[in-house]
């Protein structure tokens, strides 16, 4: 999947940064340090160099597997490092919040061993839905976001995961 992003955003001439969270060792744990020093304006080294590349970024692409309804702990922990009060949001005068992040588009791209209708049965696509793109993506202002999940892949054959890579690429191709 990560390929075919790549592929077809550098196809259309646009500059791509890859965050592999893993090989970036990067620490999922939000501390009580990182939270005061948050607030206090002190935006922690790993933070601030996340928080550089989102505000770089026009488009994020978000690619992972689904995994207990939701993403992998790894990324649940980089968006509450990196998808801070101050950065992402802020609460205004009147107790309402206001998304800090308007003007940028974003892509969630999963995958699942589940196929389409066992997703919708079980709530799986509607939690997305309310957590990573209407919670998360558009309570910090995103202003576009497109969804697309790939099913059961562990169960198609290689001609369905290819004809699924297509998908992908037509949609990043779109943007």
């Amino acid at each position: 999947m990560l390929k075919t992003v790549t592929a077809a955003l550098q196809q259309k001439n646009h500059e791509v940064k890859v965050k592999d969270l893993y090989q970036l060792g990067w620490n999922p744990l939000l501390t009580l340090d990182d939270i005061k020093k948050l607030y206090s304006g002190q935006v922690p080294e790993d933070i601030a160099a996340e928080q550089s590349d989102v505000k770089w970024a026009d488009l994020l692409v978000f690619i992972y597997p689904i995994w207990w309804f939701e993403q992998p702990a790894i990324l649940k922990g980089w968006i509450d490092r990196v998808m801070s009060h101050g950065f992402a949001y802020r609460q205004t005068e009147n107790g309402m919040v206001e998304g800090l992040l308007k003007g940028k588009r974003a892509v969630v791209i999963t995958s699942s061993g589940a196929n389409e209708e066992n997703m919708r049965e079980n709530g799986i696509l509607q939690a997305i839905m309310t957590c990573m793109v209407n919670g998360t993506l558009g309570f910090s202002g995103f202003d576009d976001v497109i969804y697309e999940n790939l099913y059961a892949v562990p169960a198609v054959s290689d001609e369905e995961r290819k004809q699924m890579l297509s998908r992908v690429g037509e949609i990043i191709g779109k943007l």
